[in-house]
């Protein structure tokens, strides 16, 4: 909850310079995000160590998530937000903001032939959301530091421009391979014979 009430002001913080030549509200966005990515790993290890979880919990968890990397990462696209140079590519975009569509909308297919679904965290969804969380992160930083370490960081994230599509397509093809195995499994099940209420009990005598 705490995630999805910052990501306004975080979203604030950014536009908040633009048609400045400073940037004075910039430290407050990457302080604000630095908050939202410890918040993520707080909650996350508290649950496992209090072994408290509940349902909406597992729910908003992936959601503030996938909030705050699409919109950071649609906003730093373009030249008038993100300093040139260093502004995140469309394809880079379009890979990520389109492996969300496509597990969203085969999680609300899989929602509405089978009435659930089973989401359970993936290693590769999890590497997918450290780099991508890392990409806006040095996006922000790495205008504003020292030419030597601003050079460097730039190498990083032009790696990153690479990775993190790479990462993306393939956490979709996971999950879209464990959405398929759910439905083989609903539909195997469901052409399974039930059990009739008719039939001849063990001494012979038909039943009904």
């Amino acid at each position: 909850m705490l995630r999805l009430l910052l990501l306004p002001v975080f979203l604030w913080l950014i536009l908040a310079d633009q048609g400045q030549s400073t940037l004075p509200h910039r430290w407050w966005a990457i302080g604000v995000f630095a908050v939202m990515a410890a918040t993520d790993k707080l909650d996350g290890y508290l649950a496992r160590k209090l072994n408290q979880t509940s349902r909406i919990g597992t729910i908003l968890d992936p959601v503030a998530d996938k909030l705050l990397v699409a919109c950071s990462i649609i906003l730093l696209s373009f030249d008038w937000i993100a300093t040139p140079r260093y502004q995140i590519p469309r394809p880079v975009v379009v890979s990520v903001y389109g492996s969300y569509v496509v597990i969203v909308a085969g999680t609300l297919i899989l929602l509405g032939l089978i009435g659930k679904v089973s989401i359970s965290p993936r290693p590769l969804g999890k590497l997918g959301t450290v780099l991508q969380l890392m990409l806006v992160l040095l996006t922000l930083i790495a205008p504003n530091l020292q030419p030597l370490v601003r050079e460097a960081l730039h190498r990083v994230l032009v790696a990153l421009w690479w990775v993190v599509p790479i990462v993306a397509v393939l956490t979709c093809a996971d999950y879209s391979l464990q959405g398929v195995r759910q439905l083989r499994e609903w539909r195997r099940r469901s052409e399974q014979p039930t059990p009739s209420s008719g039939g001849v009990s063990g001494d012979g005598v038909p039943r009904r």
